[in-house]
């Protein structure tokens, strides 16, 4: 049951993305040419640092307890990231358990407000927001596909499907935003999926995608 939820989910993905560049999605009024989105995540974090060279040499830490040791930059630091929540709840609750197991980790919440617009981008914003909403979907995706290889319910031949679909998907979003940022961030993480894809298939690996969508999401910039 949960191999064909998830399928069904990731397939309803790969449907909206190829439809993406010509949805017209109903945003709310925004003033100048800022496009209306917004997201908010709760970041496990290990430990952060000014660079992203020197976070990635203790990602292999949090790697070591099964976390996703992704490196997200937030404002002007660098976080290796254990897991990322949609709920401060959820979030906390991992924390206080990995304190208890010896990693040192805080809660570290990110807002996504919305996005500035070039001019040049104006008639596109429709497209654009269409595609911001499909990869936020997909973040989840890769939230449910790792809960689920963690509890057992999701094999890896079906998380292999998972990742399949979630790369077509990436690819539609991608040739929809030839021309805006949106494009070399999605690039990016399609190299991060092929990277693991025909291998087995890890928890913490998902997770890091999923984080990686996050970054995508909260760094990108339009202008």
């Amino acid at each position: 049951m949960k191999k064909n939820y998830m399928r069904g989910v990731a397939a309803a993905l790969i449907a909206a993305a190829i439809i993406v560049v010509a949805a017209v999605i109903a945003a709310i009024p925004s003033c100048k040419n800022t496009l209306e989105f917004s997201a908010r995540y709760f970041f496990v974090c290990y430990k952060s640092t000014d660079d992203a060279y020197s976070a990635s040499t203790i990602s292999s830490t949090v790697q070591s307890y099964g976390g996703a040791g992704y490196i997200v930059k937030l404002g002007q630091s660098y976080y290796v990231t254990v897991a990322c929540y949609y709920s401060d709840e959820d979030a906390q609750s991992i924390c206080s358990t990995l304190v208890e197991e010896g990693l040192s980790c805080t809660v570290v919440e990110a807002y996504i407000g919305g996005y500035e617009l070039p001019s040049r981008l104006s008639d596109s914003r429709d497209s654009i927001l269409g595609s911001l909403t499909v990869l936020n979907q997909l973040g989840t995706i890769f939230y449910e596909a790792a809960n689920a290889i963690d509890v057992g319910t999701l094999s890896n031949s079906a998380a292999q499907s998972v990742l399949s679909d979630a790369r077509t998907a990436l690819c539609g979003i991608m040739n929809g935003n030839q021309g805006n940022a949106l494009y070399d961030e999605v690039k990016y993480l399609i190299a991060l999926v092929d990277d693991i894809v025909g291998d087995y298939i890890y928890a913490r690996e998902i997770r890091a995608l999923q984080i990686a969508v996050c970054d995508a999401l909260l760094n990108v910039n339009f202008v």
